[in-house]
Parts: structure tokens; sequence; C-alpha cells
């Protein structure tokens, strides 16, 4: 079941009524569990393919611009003897000139690239950190609805033999009594339905961690956000990893027509050589330069120029993605986090004592047997949408977090708490 701010009345008027107890709801933050989770992250992150895949981008990129520093052409070592009554050979060296300084162009496009891949590999890090505390929270949040879950199963196991006894000794119609046995059957539908939502969870944490989550995972119940003013949402959307590495991208392509442009033309190559023909002495210089004549290569610059464009236009649709999920990820957490804090005013009842009671009641006839049902479902579904709740207000946290890149400074910063 998924949470919605638009609950049923009867849920809404469980929670005025200052009956139920969510677990959590009112404990203080845990850096125990902030510093688990973020060791967990950090933790699956080191073994992720696709991060390792990315971090050898990077390390492809630096052997790269290493490169780029060398010189771009190495010289030529020529030998040539010829014998035909008389002997004569040479040998010489030759050396190609960047003449148009194509290395340094070359060099500065390594730059960007190795700077964009940095940014691709932040950005990597940063969408897997997020899907792999959805995950976290959807198995935090699922696990605690099973249980709920399960416990509304023993509950109407338990219900539906005393209305079998009570049916035999004549206290209650037959009617009722296949009102228990359908309750039960329900109860055990919906079980299955949120043992399946787990099971997936699950499955999606492994498929980022290749592991499966043993550990009992709890969410920090205090999920604070310092939002910032509106002004201040183009810059930090401008500082997103991936609106970097999208700029980056778009420089890379811009330096991109330039080097292209010098790639193609042609550079001289320089050549001396000595030898001896028969008794003669011999020295030769050689100049060669190629003739584009047939082919300019002009083409190749003006692909570098829409490439360019493309890309300054991706960079752009990147900069509005970051942005737009900036502004939807605060309102939802600012509405969210107020349900949360209403839901948290609440006070706070057992859960065993008010079922206890209810069956007391039900057993001396006060209250009839469908009201029964409806309370303990009433009651068990709104503890289910606390859960809810607090898994939504997990998401929205979440959400803000990762559209605004602070979810690594959070994860390590919470990875340097001492545990308590």
């Amino acid at each position: 079941m998924k949470f919605s701010i638009s609950m049923s009345a009867a849920v809404l008027a469980a929670v005025a009524s200052n009956t139920l107890w969510i677990p959590g709801a009112h404990a203080s933050p845990d850096s125990g569990k902030t510093v688990s989770l973020a060791a967990l992250v950090n933790r699956s992150l080191q073994a992720n393919p696709d991060v390792l895949a990315a971090q050898s981008a990077v390390d492809a990129a630096k052997a790269r611009l290493g490169g780029t520093a060398l010189p771009l052409h190495n010289p030529a070592l020529e030998a040539e003897v010829e014998s035909a009554g008389a002997n004569t050979y040479q040998l010489g060296i030759s050396q190609t000139i960047d003449w148009h300084d194509k290395r340094s162009a070359f060099e500065q496009l390594a730059q960007t690239e190795y700077q964009a891949v940095r940014q691709q590999l932040a950005a990597l890090k940063l969408a897997k950190s997020t899907e792999l505390l959805d995950a976290i929270g959807r198995i935090a949040s699922q696990t605690g609805i099973k249980d709920l879950s399960q416990r509304r199963t023993q509950i109407m196991t338990r219900f539906a033999n005393l209305a079998k006894q009570r049916h035999a000794a004549g206290d209650i119609p037959q009617a009722e009594l296949e009102l228990a046995r359908l309750s039960l059957a329900e109860s055990k539908m919906q079980l299955a339905g949120n043992q399946a939502e787990l099971i997936q969870a699950h499955g999606d944490f492994f498929s980022l961690s290749g592991q499966m989550l043993t550990e009992k995972i709890s969410l920090p119940a205090n999920l604070k956000l310092h939002l910032v003013a509106a002004e201040d949402i183009e810059s930090i959307a401008r500082q997103h990893p991936e609106v970097q590495a999208a700029l980056l991208q778009a420089q890379k392509a811009r330096q991109n027509i330039r080097a292209t442009d010098l790639d193609r033309k042609a550079d001289p190559t320089l050549g001396i050589s000595a030898g001896r023909d028969d008794k003669d002495n011999l020295i030769a210089f050689r100049f060669s330069l190629p003739l584009q004549v047939r082919n300019s290569f002009q083409s190749q610059v003006e692909v570098a120029r829409a490439e360019a464009l493309q890309l300054e236009q991706l960079a752009q649709q990147a900069f509005w993605n970051v942005r737009a999920r900036l502004n939807s990820a605060e309102q939802r957490y600012k509405l969210v986090s107020s349900a949360w804090a209403q839901w948290t005013e609440k006070g706070r009842s057992s859960l065993n004592s008010r079922i206890a009671l209810l069956e007391t009641l039900w057993k001396s006839g006060e209250i009839s047997t469908t009201d029964y049902l409806l309370q303990i479902q009433q009651t068990l579904d709104t503890q289910i949408a606390g859960i809810e709740l607090h898994g939504d207000l997990w998401n929205a946290w979440l959400a803000w977090m990762s559209a605004s890149a602070q979810l690594d400074t959070w994860l390590n910063k919470a990875l340097r708490k001492p545990r308590t």
C-alpha cells in the first residue's frame, strides 16, 4: 500500500484520536544508524561494476592526458644501400614538425576530457548511492509493513478460532463466522503482497551491490534539510556533477573544433642524410609537405561544429532537468515533512493493549464482530500508513540530497562520526 496525503477518513480519525504508537517516530536521531547506512553504501560502491568501469575510464583519460604532453611526432631513421657496380649508401634522419602546435590543442582536449570523466564518475556514484539508499529505504519500510502484516494475520487467525468457538456455543451467527474467515483470508493475501514487495526491494539492492542485505536496517527518524532560497537553486543545479559533466563535454566539443581544424592542416617534414657514392661523399637535405588539393578535410571541421552545438543543447537540457528535480524535491519534502511533523506530534499507546481492549469488548458483546474487525483493520492500517509516511519522508529527503548533490557530503560526514 502506497501512502497518500489523502488518507481515508477512517485512518485520519484514528490518528486524531491519539491512540496509536509508531515505532521510532519519537526516537532521537541515532548516529549509529547513519554510520551503518554510509558504511553499507560505501562498501557497495567499492564493488559496483559500473563504478569500477567509470573509474577505469578516469584512469584511461589520465593516461591519455599524460601522453599529450609528449611531442606529437617522432624522428625517422632512414638508410639506403645500393650495389650496382659502385657501392652507394646513405644514412639519414627526418623529423615531421608540429608546425601548427597541434599538440597543445590535443592536450587541452585531453585535459577537458579528464575533467569530464571525473565529473561523470562523481555523477554515477551519486546516482548509485541514491539507488542504494532508495532500495535500503524500501527494504526497511517493507520489513516493518511485513511485520505488521504478520501481526495482522496472527490476530485474524486467533479471531477466526475464537469466532468458531463462539459460533459453536451459539453466541454469534454463521454470518459473523464467515466474516471472520473472510478477514483471515484477506490478511493472508495482504501478507503475501507485502512479502513480494520486500523480495523485490532485496532484489534491487542485490543488483546494485552484488550482495544480500542481511543487516537489520532502520531509517533515521530525524531527516532535516536546510533548504536554500529560490535564487540559489540555479547555482546549485549548475554545480551538480551531471550538469558539470555535460558542460565539460560541450566545452570539449568546442575545443575539438579548433583541434580538428589544426589536425587537417599538413605538417612539413625535414630530413638530412649523408653517404657515399663510390668515391664521392654525398649530403642531402629533404623537405616534404602534403598537398591538400583533392581533399581539404574541411567537412570534418563542420562535423565538429555540429557536434559542439548538439552537446551544448544537451548540457542545457541537463541543467533544466536538475533544476526541475530540485524544485519538485523541495516541494515534496515540505509537503511530506509537514505531514510527518503532525504525525509525530500525536500521542501513542501500546498496540497490544489496544487489541486486547477490542477483544474484551467483542467478547462481552459491547461491540459487534463487524465493529471489531473494522477497528482492528483501522488500527493496523494506520500503523502501516505511519511506516509508509516515514518511507515517503526518506524518499523526499533522498530526492533533495541527490538533486542538490549533497548526498556524498552527508555520507562522508556520517562515515567520520564515531559509533554510539
